[in-house]
């Protein structure tokens, strides 16, 4: 098991956007959260990330607890232990998040090196290797803007994998796309799947979920149905 989702709950003000969740994922697991818009999915993926704090709950991410509750309060990791958590984490934003005033090279070397301590020539052959792999090498000196929007996600994708993480999320990571970088995509996960890798889908993207999942959690208003 490399996450466990216990009891976790999340509310915006009186707005209650996650209701006990309760799950978990195994190695080499592809596990889709599935469900509607406003349902509570990206909010869980952010949770998951720690990027969102929880209000009640647990959430473990590889044996480490990323947030712990103990007498009704919520610990969130920090220090040395949450650096620990986000080598075991890469996260594939919808909208790509990439930095638009650096190129590709550097979007991917910037993390490990200034958080990491990564040198700079480890970084940059670890970011070389990752994007030969996804067969965009030659795009290394690329501005964001110079790229279509597969060739951003194939960028991004290589970004969360910089640190060699246990667990890779998408989010929609099919929204706005045509079939063939759809494909591209199953591609991708499947051979994540076969380094053992554990995927986090979220989508609404049934025909696609269907297709590439393990396992699909649906949600409806905050809860697992």
């Amino acid at each position: 098991m490399v996450l466990s989702v216990d009891n976790v709950s999340k509310s915006f003000k009186d707005n209650v956007v996650l209701d006990n969740i309760n799950f978990k994922v195994n190695k080499g697991e592809v596990v889709s959260i599935f469900g509607k818009s406003g349902a509570g999915k990206s909010t869980l993926l952010r949770c998951i990330n720690g990027l969102e704090t929880i209000d009640k709950g647990n959430i473990l991410v590889d044996g480490e607890y990323l947030y712990r509750e103990a007498d009704g309060k919520v610990e969130a990791a920090n220090g040395d232990r949450i650096k620990k958590i986000r080598r075991s984490l890469g996260y594939v934003f919808q909208n790509f998040n990439l930095f638009p005033n650096l190129n590709v090279m550097e979007n991917l070397i910037l993390s490990p090196t200034k958080v990491y301590n990564l040198t700079k020539d480890e970084a940059e052959k670890k970011a070389f290797e990752l994007l030969t792999k996804l067969n965009i090498e030659d795009k290394a000196n690329y501005y964001p803007y110079e790229l279509s929007g597969g060739q951003k996600q194939r960028v991004a994708i290589a970004r969360a994998c910089m640190l060699t993480p246990k667990i890779i999320c998408f989010d929609e990571p099919t929204s706005a796309v045509d079939d063939e970088v759809k494909r591209s995509i199953y591609d991708i996960i499947k051979a994540f799947k076969s380094e053992n890798v554990a995927v986090i889908l979220v989508s609404h993207d049934r025909d696609f979920v269907e297709s590439i999942s393990d396992r699909i959690i649906n949600l409806e208003c905050g809860k697992i149905i």
